[in-house]
C-alpha cells in the first residue's frame, strides 16, 4: 500500500496532498496541464524532494524531511513508464525487458525467467530478438511496461502513458495494465487528461487544481463541471 502526505513549494503554487492507493488499485491523477500531477510522481519516485509529510511503500518509508529519510530512487522499487516509453532503440525487445534486472546484478537465469514470463505477457514474443527503435508507439510501450514490471515493483507508476497511441494500442495497452496490477497485487498511479483513461481501468479518481485535490471518487462519477474538473 501506497501512503503520501506530501507538501512541495513550486513555482506557481505549493502542491499539498494526502492519498493512499491499496493493493491492486488503479489511482487515476486527473487534472489540467501544470496541475502537478507529473510532480507527484517524481516525488514518489525520488526525483524529486517533498519540503515537508512522508511517503509509505508497504512497511517502508521512503521519504520524511523532518526524519531526514530519503530512499534512493534506485532502492525504492517502483516501476515507472513514461509517455514517451523511454526504451533504449538500441536494444531488443528482449534486452530492454532484462535492463532493470541486470542493473540488480540478479543470477543470469532468474533474468532469463522474467524476461520469458514478461514478454509472454506483453504479448510480444514473436518481436523479442527485434530492436525497440524499429517498434511501434504501442509495441514501445507494452515492452517499458515489461521492463518496469520485471523488476517486481512494489508501486507501478505511469506518466500518460496513452497520449500518443492510436485508439487500438491504447485499448490493448490499458488492458495489459489492468492485468499486471491485478495479476501482481500492486498500487498503481496513472496520469492521464482523459475520462475514458479512468473509466476504463481505473479504480479511484483524484483531481488536482493547483496542486490541491479538488476532487475524489468513483471514475463512474466524475462530474461534468469544468469549476471542479478543468482536466478536459
Amino acid at each position: 500500500m501506497l501512503e503520501a502526505t506530501i507538501k512541495k513549494q513550486l513555482r506557481d503554487f505549493t502542491l499539498d496532498l494526502s492519498f493512499s492507493v491499496k493493493q491492486g488499485e488503479i489511482l487515476i491523477l486527473m487534472g489540467a496541464n501544470g496541475s502537478g500531477k507529473s510532480t507527484t510522481l517524481n516525488l514518489i519516485a525520488g526525483l524529486l524532494h517533498p519540503d515537508s509529510g512522508c511517503i509509505r511503500l508497504g512497511d517502508v518509508t521512503l521519504c520524511e524531511p523532518p526524519a531526514d529519510t530519503n530512499v534512493p530512487v534506485e532502492d525504492r522499487w517502483i516501476g515507472y513508464v513514461f509517455q514517451n516509453s523511454a526504451v533504449f532503440p538500441h536494444m531488443t525487445v528482449a534486452e530492454n525487458v532484462a535492463f532493470g534486472l541486470r542493473a540488480r546484478n540478479l543470477p543470469r537465469t532468474e533474468i532469463a525467467d522474467r524476461v520469458s514470463q514478461m514478454i509472454d505477457l506483453m504479448q510480444l514474443a514473436d518481436l523479442r530478438d527485434v530492436k525497440a527503435g524499429n517498434l511501434s508507439g504501442g509495441q514501445k510501450q507494452r515492452v517499458a511496461l515489461g521492463r518496469a514490471i520485471a523488476i517486481q515493483p512494489s508501486l507501478l507508476m505511469l506518466d500518460e502513458p496513452f497520449t500518443s497511441l492510436d485508439a487500438e494500442s491504447t485499448h490493448a495497452v490499458r488492458e495489459l495494465t489492468r492485468t499486471v496490477v491485478t495479476k501482481f497485487k500492486i498500487p498503481c498511479l496513472i496520469v492521464s487528461h482523459h475520462i475514458a483513461d479512468s473509466r476504463e481501468i481505473g479504480d479511484r479518481v483524484l483531481m488536482l487544481r493547483s496542486g490541491k485535490a479538488v476532487w475524489e471518487g468513483s471514475p463512474q462519477n466524475i462530474p461534468d463541471d469544468e469549476a471542479v474538473c478543468r482536466c478536459r
